[in-house]
């Protein structure tokens, strides 16, 4: 997660220019017949980056789409409008969540159409899969996963959330530390939502006090940078639900807690350093991973008994 992510955008009403930007957007050529060419609209914003992309396109009018394969695991909700799609054997109404797996046919049909997606490379989805289960990756059960769904609604609100903080404010996709969190949430819904894994509680390892101890060391030694509680659970040998149960045993709170007061400590740290007029409480919080301004200085206040404007003014 430490390259620059890229954003995009496109309002057109070509019907070839859209279909170049959603074959572009998503990585693989995909056709788009539209109905009324007259009528037609089409809107897109993105933040691409190699782990994942977060996207919403809009499409005024009626039309279809079809792709042979994607290279990315896609996951799409259509918010608003009519859509009705093919993934390999299986169909469905895009008003419910659902997944397009990697090297799978695709085809829909829709109107007046706003849909959000998530697209995820197989390499990163392991990479979380492994903190999971405290062990080498298992291998992706991609057959049946709309059929299986567990709580496709998770992954709604999820894209939802990602619309509206990592495409509707830049400072968002800029900052590495938010950016790495919101990926590592979407991977962690769309596992929570979609049977990609078969977790055996038997197979988790117990933590030890040593775990915990490889784990606040790195999270020390780390806290500045784009980590979140599935690199520590990586870096500790366990899995992020032994590790909760480690941290609620040895501190009484859970680890992203302590890594979020490691955070304000050190934004804390900072507040106090900077010269008048040199910074904002804002920048500040959203160099040390915090979205929304009011609830760092929530968080600021009451672990430090004053607002973090007055912390800088002084």
């Amino acid at each position: 997660m430490n390259s620059q992510p890229v954003r995009r955008g496109l309002r057109t009403d070509d019907p070839r220019r859209a279909e170049e930007s959603v074959s572009s957007l998503y990585e693989t050529p995909m056709s788009l017949s539209v109905d009324s060419p007259t009528t037609f609209k089409y809107e897109m914003a993105a933040v691409a980056h190699p782990a994942a992309a977060a996207a919403a396109v809009r499409f005024t009018g009626t039309m279809r789409s079809t792709a042979r394969s994607f290279p990315r695991l896609i996951v799409a909700h259509a918010a608003q409008g009519q859509h009705r799609w093919q993934v390999g054997s299986e169909s469905g109404d895009g008003r419910t969540p659902f997944v397009i797996p990697p090297d799978t046919d695709f085809s829909a049909e829709f109107g007046h159409l706003h849909l959000r997606t998530f697209s995820v490379a197989p390499e990163t989805i392991e990479h979380v899969v492994r903190a999971l289960l405290g062990d080498e990756p298992r291998r992706l059960q991609y057959s049946g996963l709309n059929r299986r769904a567990e709580n496709p609604r998770l992954i709604a609100e999820t894209l939802r959330f990602l619309e509206a903080t990592v495409l509707a404010d830049e400072t968002v996709a800029a900052s590495p530390l938010m950016r790495t969190q919101l990926m590592h949430q979407a991977v962690a819904s769309l596992i929570t939502a979609f049977p990609l894994i078969d977790v055996d509680d038997t197979d988790l390892r117990r933590p030890t006090a040593r775990t915990v101890r490889r784990a606040v060391t790195f999270m020390e030694e780390n806290v500045g940078n784009p980590i979140s509680i599935t690199d520590i659970a990586v870096a500790a040998g366990t899995s992020v639900r032994a590790l909760q149960s480690a941290f609620h045993k040895a501190y009484e709170i859970p680890p992203s807690t302590y890594l979020r007061r490691l955070r304000i400590e050190g934004a804390h740290h900072e507040l106090r350093a900077a010269h008048p007029g040199s910074t904002t409480v804002r920048d500040v919080a959203q160099r040390w991973g915090f979205a929304h301004t009011g609830r760092f200085a929530q968080l600021y206040a009451a672990m430090y008994g004053e607002h973090p404007s007055h912390t800088l003014r002084r």
